[in-house]
C-alpha cells in the first residue's frame, strides 16, 4: 500500500513545487490543490497543464496554466463548467491575468506569439461564442485585445 502512495507523491509533488515557475503560478497551484484537498481528492498537474510562451509586448516569457488539463481525483471537472469553459490564466513575471475560455491556442507572429481564445457567448451576452487575438500590455500589467482589422 505504501508504494502506490509514494507513487502518487512522485508524480504530482514535481509540479507543484517546480522553482523555475512564477511565485504566483505556484500559489494558484497551491490554492487548487488546497481545494482539491477539500474535496477529498488529490490535485494531478500534467506537464501540458504550463505552457511557456513569448507574447507580443513581453520582455520575460510568459506562463500559461490550463485548469482544463488539471485534475482532481475526487472532482475530475473542478476547474471548469460545462457550457462557458475552464479557468486560463496567465502569468508575466508576477503579474497574473485569468480568463474563462472554451478554447485557447498560441499564434506565431514573428518571434512572438499572440494568444488566440474563443469566451462563450454567454459571457458576453451574444448568442454565440467570441474568438480574439490577445497580447500582454507592460504597461497594464494584463491582457488586451487586439484589433484584428489591422
Amino acid at each position: 500500500m505504501i508504494r502506490p502512495i509514494l507513487l502518487l507523491a512522485l508524480t504530482t509533488t514535481p509540479a507543484l513545487t517546480d522553482t523555475t515557475r512564477p511565485q504566483a503560478l505556484q500559489v494558484l497551484l497551491d490554492y487548487h490543490a488546497a481545494a482539491c484537498t477539500a474535496q477529498g481528492g488529490n490535485l494531478f498537474v500534467p506537464d501540458d497543464a504550463v505552457t511557456e510562451a513569448r507574447l507580443r509586448g513581453t520582455g520575460d516569457a510568459a506562463a500559461i496554466l490550463d485548469s482544463a488539463r488539471l485534475s482532481c481525483s475526487t472532482a475530475p471537472g473542478m476547474f471548469c463548467a460545462d457550457i462557458i469553459g475552464c479557468e486560463l490564466n496567465v502569468f508575466v513575471g508576477e503579474a497574473q491575468h485569468s480568463l474563462i475560455v472554451q478554447g485557447w491556442s498560441l499564434v506565431p507572429e514573428g518571434n512572438d506569439q499572440l494568444l488566440q481564445v474563443t469566451i462563450a457567448g454567454a459571457l458576453l451576452n451574444k448568442p454565440e461564442p467570441g474568438t480574439f487575438l490577445m497580447t500582454w500590455d507592460e504597461t497594464r500589467n494584463s491582457l488586451i485585445e487586439i484589433n484584428q482589422d489591422k
